[in-house]
């Protein structure tokens, strides 16, 4: 049983506002910041039995530049878009490695994917990729990926904070910003910190996909979001 989702990260960090102690007479300290919002995504698979296959990595571009995997302790497979967002091409392209890298384990056996239900999940290519080498696609119902995906739930929580950590010992240290040279040697680290088999598990039991256990899913999960509400937080 596999989960895998896509994640974007800002080199600079995102808009959070963060408390930072300066001298008691000076003005108003702020912190230093890269000047670049280019977003780089990741795709994020993870087994049920508590590994990982190594990460996909999106960057913006419109070609693809050597530079970018020259230092790649992760093993992460590389892949440019316009945008540094994922598509039907490159969805289509990740699930023929996912099945290479899957299937030793599965012995022949169904895998069972479990993503969410973006329609660029669904081009005809992927799912013809799927049926042809015995992979099952379920993806969660709408609007629920909060409960439902592990991934958010737990992995990505812890992935984003230690990242933030590193962004700015990086920035403190050295005075450089993550960009898309040294992003996968900054970002080993972190991942593999949150990628633990014991974190791992845990986002499948967590969201009741492993061991299956549909009481995890409270009716407070599922209540409906306020006509009015003052929280910023979502139901569960």
């Amino acid at each position: 049983i596999y989960g895998s989702d896509e994640v974007g990260i800002q080199a600079q960090g995102g808009g959070k506002h963060k408390y930072v102690f300066g001298g008691r007479k000076k003005a108003a300290p702020y912190q230093q910041r890269a000047g670049t919002r280019d977003n780089i995504t990741v795709i994020v698979t993870i087994c049920a039995d508590g590994t990982s296959t190594p990460p996909a990595t999106i960057f913006k571009g419109s070609a693809y530049q050597v530079k970018w995997g020259e230092n790649n302790p992760l093993n992460a497979l590389i892949g440019y878009q316009q945008k540094g967002w994922t598509d039907g091409e490159i969805g289509a392209a990740w699930m023929k490695i996912f099945e290479e890298q899957a299937q030793e384990k599965a012995n022949r056996e169904y895998r069972l994917l479990v993503i969410d239900g973006h329609n660029l999940h669904y081009t005809v290519a992927l799912l013809l990729l799927v049926r042809l080498h015995q992979i099952i696609v379920i993806c969660y119902p709408a609007h629920g990926t909060h409960i439902y995906q592990g991934l958010d739930v737990v992995i990505f929580v812890i992935l984003k904070l230690l990242l933030s950590k590193e962004r700015n010992k990086l920035l403190q240290d050295t005075g450089k910003a993550i960009n898309k040279s040294n992003f996968l040697s900054v970002i080993t680290n972190t991942y593999r910190q949150a990628l633990t088999p014991g974190n791992i598990k845990t986002a499948f039991r967590k969201t009741g996909i492993h061991p299956f256990n549909p009481d995890v899913v409270t009716p407070d999960m599922l209540a409906p979001s306020k006509e009015t509400s003052l929280e910023a937080n979502l139901p569960v």
